[in-house]
């Protein structure tokens, strides 16, 4: 006969408290409970499930080998319930509804906009929050129940179906060497070794681009470029070219518009062809409110069209 255990969750909850910060004085503050109080219940959950879940060394206490196993489920467990109570908060601050949208820096900046205003347009009372973070955050975020979409390129992080999760490509982004007009790769074709020795503006290491430049440099077996200037964003790093120094490697959705101005031009470098695929990635249809699926549906119809990305 199996027998079924029913668990004291306030207890372990000073558990996890005391855990976390590190001693009973701690919790006690954090929470607004008595020491005496904390102390007595844990040990009367020691007690009623026969187990240890510290001891004590020197004036700490300290997770036994239980006590550190217990620990990581009991963390996700305190989390959901703290993504529940944001969740029932959001419905009380917003209730005509909020929609959470993650994306990594291309997608907030350069994607996202034009259909966040589309879909305010239609839902002038809906709160919207857009926040840039990596890509891999982004699809953590929306596991998480913090976001309702994640929008991203999956080239760091793969497309990710599953029960609960719905991942669908919106265009494949192709990265391209770019220059200012007047520059003498401009809209030339040249071998990658000699593109390499021009001087490169590059946004920060860690970003995506700069890791796919120097990918290249290793798929390719030639010295990566020097990075002669560095910018912690986008646009700065586009504006620097434009002024007509360096080289850089751009998403095609970001290069677009610049090259279609006669701002910036292609450098046509041999035997290169790199490519993202940028995807959006939402929870079940069947468990999104009505706007959150109509935002999709704007996403869906007006993805960037293929002379975008195929310059």
């Amino acid at each position: 006969m199996v027998m079924h255990v029913t668990i004291n969750l306030h207890a372990l909850m000073l558990f996890y408290y005391v855990a976390l910060t590190g001693s009973v004085t701690n919790a006690s503050r954090k929470l607004n409970i008595s020491q005496p109080a904390i102390s007595a219940q844990i040990r009367n959950f020691e007690r009623q499930y026969n187990v240890i879940l510290f001891e004590k060394k020197g004036r700490k206490m300290v997770l036994t080998a239980f006590g550190q196993k217990l620990m990581k489920p009991t963390e996700k467990l305190f989390l959901l319930e703290e993504q529940i109570r944001r969740m029932i908060d959001d419905y009380h601050q917003h209730p005509k509804g909020k929609l959470r949208i993650f994306g990594n820096y291309l997608a907030t900046s350069i994607l996202i906009p034009k259909w966040a205003s589309l879909f305010k347009q239609k839902y002038p009372e809906v709160e919207v929050q857009i926040s840039t973070v990596n890509s891999q955050n982004a699809l953590e975020s929306l596991k998480n129940h913090e976001a309702d979409i994640a929008i991203y390129g999956n080239s760091d992080v793969p497309v990710e179906n599953s029960q609960s999760l719905m991942c669908m490509e919106l265009c494949k982004d192709e990265f391209k060497f770019v220059v200012a007009p007047t520059h003498k790769f401009a809209n030339r074709q040249v071998s990658i070794e000699e593109v390499m020795k021009e001087p490169f503006i590059m946004r920060e290491v860690g970003s995506t681009t700069r890791k796919r430049l120097f990918e290249l440099c290793r798929e390719k077996n030639v010295e990566p470029p020097n990075i002669e200037l560095q910018f912690d964003g986008l646009n700065e790093t586009i504006q620097a070219v434009v002024a007509g120094y360096g080289v850089s490697f751009v998403s095609s959705l970001v290069a677009y518009q610049y090259i279609k101005r006669g701002e910036l031009a292609k450098v046509d470098v041999t035997g290169v062809r790199f490519t993202n695929n940028i995807v959006l990635c939402s929870h079940e249809t069947e468990y999104l409110e009505g706007f959150i699926r109509d935002f999709i549906a704007i996403v869906l119809k007006e993805k960037p069209s293929l002379d975008m990305i195929s310059l």
